[in-house]
């Protein structure tokens, strides 16, 4: 299983069209909402009568525009977690515990935490899932995501094992780190 992150962006709403479009090529076949911050929060491609893209959209990002300090430059975080081409097909509710134990790794959004960032996971092929979340809490702080890419390697290893699943997450801190710039001078 192995996370990786994408840029970070200023447009939640463009995310989210992507999430649940055709894709580039249309390689997206049946997106959907597999888990969110909000157990409850229905599936703007399954229930479209009930919940919109610009609608979801609002609810993502109103923790960030009710920020009175600074607001981040780039407030949407989005990750895909996707597990090895010969791996079995996780069923939604596996990705969906996937998805809450690597917002909770990334610090995002810790487990039992109710005031943290709000999140979607989005699935729209057999074999990954995407995460976008909103980088402001809703108690109005910023999330701690120092080492997010690190932690959520080290969950996906858990499930990797866990699961029988092929190993893709090398990340484990064993290499010599880069010299400082003083110990390089």
């Amino acid at each position: 299983m192995m996370p990786k992150k994408a840029p970070g962006g200023s447009e939640t709403v463009e995310l989210l069209e992507y999430l649940f479009g055709p894709g580039e090529r249309d390689e997206h076949t049946d997106p959907h909402l597999i888990a969110a911050w909000d157990p409850d929060l229905p599936c703007p491609a399954r229930h479209p009568d009930r919940m919109s893209l610009p609608g979801l959209d609002l609810l993502l990002d109103a923790p960030v525009e009710a920020l009175r300090g600074p607001r981040p430059a780039e407030h949407v975080w989005h990750v895909s977690v996707r597990n090895h081409a010969g791996d079995r097909t996780l069923s939604d509710a596996e990705w969906a515990e996937v998805a809450a134990a690597m917002v909770h790794a990334a610090g995002i959004a810790p487990a039992g935490d109710e005031q943290a960032c709000r999140w979607v996971a989005v699935r729209h092929a057999g074999d990954h899932i995407h995460i976008a979340a909103t980088l402001a809490r809703q108690d109005g702080r910023h999330p701690r995501v120092r080492g997010d890419i690190p932690n959520m390697h080290t969950t996906a290893r858990a499930f990797e094992a866990r699961w029988g699943l092929t190993p893709m997450s090398p990340l484990d801190r064993t290499a010599r780190r880069r010299p400082a710039t003083g110990e390089a001078e």
